[in-house]
């Protein structure tokens, strides 16, 4: 005689699994709905992952162009041996500049031209800030910056300007054509040329150039081989890219400058959201952190919903112990049992994962418009929920897996039942005999307390999965928060730091005008100011000439001194500031010091810098070494050339007055390993002219803190900015106050904690319907108990009240396993960020954490409550008397 599962074939064994999901409908719903809630939150996980990276790659696109390098410092002629190049697939080119002069009556006397072939108007940003009309599509066409809008009312889109063309020239020397004002200049014309404006472009420049933007139509055809472009390209294998420049660089014929670099650059930001990197820098990126950090959320996130959903597929095998106890003892092999299981589950996950799919996005997508509803006015743009096919694809691949991982384990069990044990129900069953005396919860809840205890004890199989994951929801949502929590923190302290509440910067590419700085100065309920101007630049050391303290401190082998450092030859090139102060400021800080005033080019040096830049915590890195070893009456050679990028290499020397051991309070915080140089705002002046004009915007930059009564900041702010906008554009000067950069952050704050708590809600949902369906599988297990209590005198009070104790012991343990870790997690957050705790305790949101657990035990409670009318209707005789209970 042949038994029915002697042959290994899966036909039968899926047909029980059909069967079994028919027959334990109730069962199959809950186990279907665990894998919706958990397939939706990591299909929104992997939507919000797309959605922040496309959302930052059109970002970065849309300001700055889809290009892979950049060729500077190349002719018209040798486009053609760049376009031949295999391994280019796409050249866009911008060049043969033009200035024309404008009428008398037109504001300001030069349009600025730059023109850009085809392919540049395609690819690059300007297209996107088109506010009226069309970009250019054949020569003389052009689009104008909106601000000769604004000064000329009466120009309008399909005017034609009829206008003298030529350069700017200072003696004999032609001033560039991106170049600010130059006292002595002129204007010397070549010809005439008559150009069609087609749109208005939201581009506007500063002041100090003299001349409005616009950009028009190039034909590279036409130009002569001599003519100066810019190569903007895109390569067939964007991941050689930094192999395919240097060598197209070397062979079009570029020279290379002293240190060997070629004058091209790479779309280092966007090749990086790609993961592309110069060699040797991937690890050293914040991809791979991003990455791990990503893979622990993935994988944390599926153990947790392996677990939850395992719960629920514990409970449905169980319920059909006997039934598989049977199969077995007539031949089913373990194997074929597990495999039910399993087919069981991927039938189950079909349609829950499918669905997923689409509520996944619809979530993220309401999510990320309530996030850009917050932030829009903070960041200025919007970020959409953005669907990828691949997006699809790794959650459901992700959800089979998890379901596939919840399955395992209690088809594993399955397939160990001995026969006997299964068909009599033995398996597993919570047994009373070993009771345990309580005298604590006796004396608190009576002799109930002391049976509910050793309820709990014997069927603790049962509460695990409950008491699991609630502590997993709690600890998943608060070490969140906690995180938030210390981040803010650091973020307030920085702000509470800053000794000024009302920040100004004017940068009019000249000097600020006397009668607005009066004004300014002028302002009501202004207790304190500082004025300075800023340059960048740099000098050159040798490990000699640096502190034994700096040295001992570890010198230069941080992290950070990689991005603020240069080594060439052993010598360091250190970033240094030039800030000149005004005259009664920088007086007072020599007064200070105990230094005379000096005239001949002297200036006072803050010598010293952050001991351990790496190191954690805010207060940590305010502990300052000295930095070089210096004396006064030293010289100090200063070079304008702070990167290898500057253009100009203007050296001066200056003598140091004085070394002080902090920067005084001017309101500007230094980057690292950066040595401030304070002058006279005079010699400042003087120094600058010398430097190179194309960052004359930067270096004329001038910055006025104000220190205001508070609550005034920003009224005062608003005064500010409405007496700057009488003497400048609106892109010269900009205004901040410490109210409004509270205002932000908490909106940020706010839009940040929106995306998590949409998330946590989710965990949160699955948490409290596998504790509903883990309490009332155990108070189904356990009738024949209950009705025995019941028949000994357990009245209607007595059993509500049993429940309840019982219920509240079980809202509590999760509390109790916990609250203890997430206390350790934030010991440790704390620790990381060198917090105190009456720091974090005052900004971590102990009432949300009081509100989660009156709510965990509310539910709960709620759900006893419905259990215990569902046992008050059982007929104690039958219930006692039934031997499948």
């Amino acid at each position: 005689m042949t038994l029915p599962f002697e042959n290994d074939t899966s036909r039968i064994v899926k047909r029980l699994a059909k069967q079994n999901m028919k027959a334990n409908r109730r069962t199959s719903i809950s186990i279907m709905a665990a894998i919706l809630i958990a397939s939706t939150f990591l299909c929104s996980l992997c939507t919000f992952v797309q959605s922040y990276w496309n959302q930052s790659v059109q970002q970065e696109i849309a300001a700055y162009g889809d290009w892979d390098a950049q060729l500077l410092e190349i002719h018209a002629g040798q486009l053609d041996l760049i376009q031949n190049n295999e391994n280019i697939q796409t050249i866009m080119v911008k060049g043969d500049n033009q200035t024309a002069l404008l009428p008398a009556a037109s504001g300001l006397p030069y349009l600025l031209i730059q023109n850009c072939d085809g392919a540049y108007w395609g690819g690059m940003r300007e297209k996107n800030l088109i506010l009226r009309g069309r970009v250019p599509q054949a020569p003389g066409e052009i689009v104008v910056g909106k601000g000769f809008f604004e000064q000329n009312p009466s120009a309008e889109i399909g005017d034609r300007l009829n206008l003298d063309l030529g350069e700017r020239r200072k003696g004999n020397t032609t001033v560039h054509f991106l170049s600010p004002i130059q006292s002595g200049e002129e204007f010397v014309k070549t010809g005439k040329v008559q150009y069609t404006i087609v749109g208005e472009i939201d581009m506007t420049v500063s002041s100090a150039y003299n001349g409005y933007p616009a950009y028009g139509w190039l034909d590279t055809a036409a130009l002569s081989e001599d003519t100066g472009v810019v190569a903007y390209l895109q390569v067939t294998q964007p991941r050689k890219v930094y192999e395919i420049i240097p060598q197209i660089a070397e062979d079009i014929g570029l020279q290379p400058d002293e240190f060997g670099d070629y004058p091209f650059r790479y779309h280092t930001a966007l090749l990086g959201m790609y993961g592309i990197y110069a060699p040797g820098h991937f690890l050293s990126s914040d991809l791979p952190k991003l990455a791990l950090a990503l893979g622990l959320v993935m994988v944390a996130s599926m153990a947790v919903f392996a677990y939850i959903i395992r719960g629920a597929f514990s409970i449905s095998a169980k319920r059909k112990v006997k039934e598989l106890g049977i199969l077995k003892s007539i031949g089913m092999t373990p194997r074929q049992i597990r495999m039910m299981i399993v087919y069981e589950a991927r039938w189950l996950s079909v349609l829950p994962i499918l669905v997923s799919v689409g509520l996944g996005y619809l979530f993220s997508y309401g999510v990320l418009a309530a996030y850009s509803d917050l932030t829009q006015e903070v960041t200025g743009s919007r970020i959409t929920a953005s669907f990828a096919p691949w997006v699809a694809v790794v959650s459901m691949i992700l959800s089979f897996l998890t379901v596939r991982l919840a399955a395992s384990g209690p088809a594993r069990q399955m397939g160990k039942l001995r026969p006997i044990e299964a068909v009599k129900e033995s398996w597993s069953n919570p047994s009373l005999k070993k009771s345990v005396k309580h005298p604590i919860l006796k004396k608190c809840f009576g002799f109930l307390g002391n049976i509910s205890a050793n309820s709990m004890t014997a069927n603790k199989r049962l509460f695990r999965t409950c008491t699991v994951t609630l502590s997993l929801c709690m600890l998943l949502m608060f070490s969140f928060l906690a995180v938030f929590s210390v981040s803010d923190i650091n973020n307030t302290k920085a702000e509470q730091d800053s000794h000024f509440n009302v920040n100004l910067t004017m940068e009019s590419g000249q000097k600020i005008e006397p009668a607005l700085m009066d004004e300014l100065k002028q302002l009501p309920h202004i207790e304190e100011q500082a004025t300075y101007t800023m340059a960048n630049c740099a000098i050159w050391v040798s490990e000699s000439e640096l502190s034994e303290e700096f040295l001992s401190s570890g010198g230069f082998g941080t992290k950070a001194a990689g991005e603020y450092v240069a080594k060439r030859d052993g010598r360091y090139r250190i970033p240094c500031v030039l800030i000149g102060l005004e005259q009664d400021a920088y007086e007072d800080y020599l007064m200070q010091s105990g230094v005379p005033y000096s005239e001949q080019g002297a200036a006072l040096i803050v010598n010293s810098v952050v001991k351990n830049p790496d190191s954690r915590g805010y207060e940590a890195k305010k502990d300052m070494v000295p930095y070089l070893k210096l004396k006064e009456g030293q010289s100090l050679e200063v070079t304008e050339k702070f990167l290898d990028s500057i253009q100009g290499d203007y050296r001066f020397d200056v003598t140091v007055s004085s070394a002080l051991s902090e920067m005084p309070e001017i309101g500007h915080n230094m980057a690292f390993y950066t040595l401030p140089i304070l002058v006279p705002m005079d010699q400042y002046y003087e120094i600058i002219r010398n430097f190179g004009e194309d960052r004359a915007v930067y270096n004329y930059r001038t910055y006025m803190n104000l220190l205001v009564e508070d609550g005034l900041d920003a009224e005062v702010q608003a005064q500010a900015e409405q007496i700057c906008g009488t003497y400048l554009g609106t892109s010269d000067f900009y205004t901040s106050s410490k109210t409004q950069r509270a205002l932000d952050r908490e909106r940020l704050t706010d839009a940040t904690m929106l995306i998590v708590y949409s998330l946590t809600a989710l965990f949160g949902i699955i948490g409290i319907s596998s504790a509903a369906v883990a309490i009332l599988n155990s108070l189904y297990q356990r009738r024949k108990e209950f009705a025995m209590l019941r028949s000994v005198g357990l009245d209607r009070k007595g059993l509500d009240r049993l429940l309840h104790i019982e219920g509240f012991f079980l809202g509590g343990k999760p509390l109790v396993i916990g609250l203890p870790i997430l206390f350790l997690i934030a010991a440790v957050l704390m620790w990381m960020q060198d917090v105190t705790f009456m720091e974090f305790i005052q900004v971590f949101p102990l009432l949300g954490l009081a509100a989660y657990i009156v709510l965990v035990l509310m539910v709960i409670s709620g759900i006893y409550r419905m259990a215990s009318r569902r046992i008050r209707r059982d007929i104690i005789v039958e219930v006692l008397k039934d031997e499948n209970v």
